[in-house]
């Protein structure tokens, strides 16, 4: 039943994240990422965060009513060692700041298929997002409007 809601959870990301309708933004800019890696070194997650860490450029967070949804890119061992063909892709939400952290993965080969199609979009959403020199120009107009 729950590995049914998970992947029906999964789905709808990435439906709602190929119609921009979801506002997904890089991990390194979440306010409260330290307490996130504090929950992960405390055995919050589905791996050891002891030998395995969070890429953080290659991870996401979205914010929705008092609750996060993180998709987090891991990498296990040592970076320069392993290869990045073992990384996986974890999904884990925080439904308010009085929960812990839930991780919604099980690390099957399908599940990760679909994560790594939720990730590619959500890099797209930034890409098209951000997309230069547009947002440089935009910027550079607003600084002048200033007043």
């Amino acid at each position: 039943m729950m590995a049914e809601q998970v992947e029906f959870f999964i789905e709808g990301l990435i439906e709602k994240t190929k119609e921009k309708k979801l506002d997904w933004q890089p991990f390194s800019a979440f306010k409260g990422k330290r307490d996130i890696i504090v929950e992960l070194e405390n055995g919050r997650g589905t791996f050891d965060y002891g030998v395995n860490a969070i890429r953080e450029s290659n991870s996401y967070f979205l914010e929705s009513g008092d609750g996060f949804v993180f998709l987090f890119e891991i990498y296990h061992g040592d970076p320069e060692v392993t290869s990045p063909a073992m990384d996986t892709i974890g999904l884990m939400v925080k439904i308010n700041s009085v929960l812990p952290l839930d991780d919604l993965t099980y690390n099957n080969e399908e599940e990760q298929e679909a994560l790594e199609k939720l990730k590619l979009l959500i890099e797209n959403y930034l890409e098209e997002k951000y997309c230069y020199p547009d947002v440089l120009y935009n910027f550079m107009h607003q600084v002048l409007k200033m007043e």
